[in-house]
């Protein structure tokens, strides 16, 4: 059998020995060290097929055509933007490993090429972003700011029913720690108060009897994040493999 990692090979000794003239020098008594991995969680694969974006992951076997065929691998050189080994990852609950790519996982533009081209209809886009939600829902990734630019719309669409949008950009500017010049600000003020579109402060609208169904909306959006929420950790539910 082919040994293929050095690290694992356990040898008790080496000798140089020459038998009529041939060379018969080698290790003796080689062994292969244990190999019980007990740091993969089968969970993470429930939780992916769990989502209905992402319940095509059994399908896959590991062809690697999906990454082929990706503009972000191939086109843009993003070596590390590898979709079949993403999937991989959370077939077999390797999770250390995939937080190593917590971040790069959401670069996928979704040209779906790889759903065009994936002969078993795995829809590659769809499960590689349910696995970068698992990442953000554990706090392996760090928050991105499309994360930051959801959470304020939800907060600011939430408050009247009607999106105030001088007050998101602010908010948005704050969360990203930035600050656009005063004179820009003025200017966009002034382009969107001509345009009719400028609804904030004393302009606001509020949507009529929106207080109801603000708290029947929040109590929905608290239910939805409990239950797309990963379960605890603790022992893998596999056990060691």
């Amino acid at each position: 059998m082919p040994i293929v990692e050095k690290s694992l090979v356990e040898v008790e000794r080496t000798e140089t020995l020459e038998v009529d003239g041939i060379d018969v020098s080698g290790d003796w008594n080689t062994f292969l060290k244990s190999r019980v991995s007990s740091d993969l969680d089968a969970r993470i694969l429930d939780w992916v097929k769990g989502e209905p974006q992402g319940e095509t992951i059994s399908r896959c076997w590991q062809c690697g055509t999906c990454t082929a065929g990706c503009c972000m691998h191939t086109d843009y050189g993003l070596t590390d933007f590898n979709p079949r080994y993403f999937i991989y990852l959370a077939q077999i609950g390797y999770e250390e490993e995939l937080r190593k790519y917590a971040t790069t996982i959401w670069r996928c533009v979704s040209c779906n090429k790889c759903v065009e081209r994936c002969p078993k209809g795995v829809k590659v886009e769809e499960v590689v972003h349910r696995i970068g939600s698992y990442l953000t829902a554990t706090g392996a990734a760090p928050e991105s700011p499309a994360d930051r630019f959801d959470r304020a719309y939800t907060k600011n669409l939430l408050r009247r029913g009607v999106l105030d949008e001088a007050e998101l950009f602010r908010e948005y500017e704050r969360l990203e720690g930035r600050k656009t010049p005063t004179r820009e600000l003025l200017r966009m003020a002034w382009t969107l108060l001509k345009s009719g579109r400028l609804h904030t402060g004393p302009l606001a609208h509020r949507t009529r009897g929106w207080s109801r169904m603000r708290s029947v909306l929040e109590a929905q959006l608290a239910e939805d994040d409990r239950a797309h929420a990963p379960r605890s950790r603790g022992p893998p539910a596999g056990g060691p493999r």
